[in-house]
């Protein structure tokens, strides 16, 4: 999985570091530690922290023998707030870098501090956790009623609110290079009967599909699909401007 345009990634979260001072800034810096890591590295284990993507993208799954689901995706200046008061090891979850990366451990301490400071860094902090809350949810939601067309429909409406670019012509150009198996591990479903369903999307007009590419033909058509709009938090500015 890899970004096609990332010089013009637009951030489809809001950030958690925004509004802060300068100095508090560069202390959650200076007390996290940061880790460059390569396409298919997994981040350390989280103790009792946040991790803060600086670049690249990261992917928040968890798996169990040759399955594996895909919870969320991470880009740069986007905060895992999550773990802050547990100590989250591999065998719960992983996070897996899909691009060369730098992200940024950052203890509770020091989180803590800084919001005890900065009332609206705590509320950044607590605004995070309850989009990580509402996204779990609707994971479950997803997988527990809707048929797997909604559920490949309303992953592929999320994607292009967050990586979607206009193609000129009323659709989406999917600025992410995935495979089939890797869209599967998102919809939670196995490669060979989504590929069956991406069939008939692109049959019925829905998408053009390209090897690791998949072009949006028709949005409005994929959100009827998919039954509902993107996430409420996701930024929806790039895949909307100029539709």
């Amino acid at each position: 999985m890899r970004r096609q345009f990332p010089q013009e990634q637009v951030a489809w979260l809001k950030d958690v570091f925004e509004g802060l001072s300068a100095e508090d800034q560069e202390f959650l810096r200076d007390a996290g530690t940061l880790h460059v890591l390569e396409e298919g590295d997994n981040v350390p284990a989280v103790q009792e922290g946040i991790v803060r993507v600086e670049s690249g993208l990261v992917k928040l799954a968890v798996s169990a023998e040759d399955r594996t689901l895909a919870i969320a995706l991470f880009g740069p200046n986007d905060t895992f707030c999550t773990p802050l008061y547990q100590t989250w090891e591999n065998e719960l979850y992983y996070l897996q870098v899909q691009e060369q990366s730098e992200v940024r451990v950052i203890p509770q301490s020091a989180v803590l501090q800084v919001a005890a400071k900065d009332p609206k860094f705590g509320a950044a902090v607590m605004r995070q956790m309850s989009h990580g809350n509402w996204q779990l949810l609707d994971t479950i939601h997803r997988l527990s009623f809707y048929n797997l067309p909604q559920r490949v429909a309303q992953v592929l409406v999320n994607l292009a609110a967050m990586f979607g670019m206009p193609d000129g012509k009323g659709g989406i150009k999917l600025g992410l290079r995935l495979t089939q198996e890797e869209l599967a591990e998102l919809a939670g479903a196995r490669r060979e009967t989504l590929s069956t369903v991406l069939q008939e999307f692109r049959e019925d007009g829905i998408l053009d599909l390209r090897y690791a590419r998949i072009d949006i033909k028709d949005p409005a058509g994929l959100e009827r699909l998919a039954g509902s709009e993107p996430l409420p938090f996701l930024n929806r500015e790039r895949a909307t401007a100029g539709a």
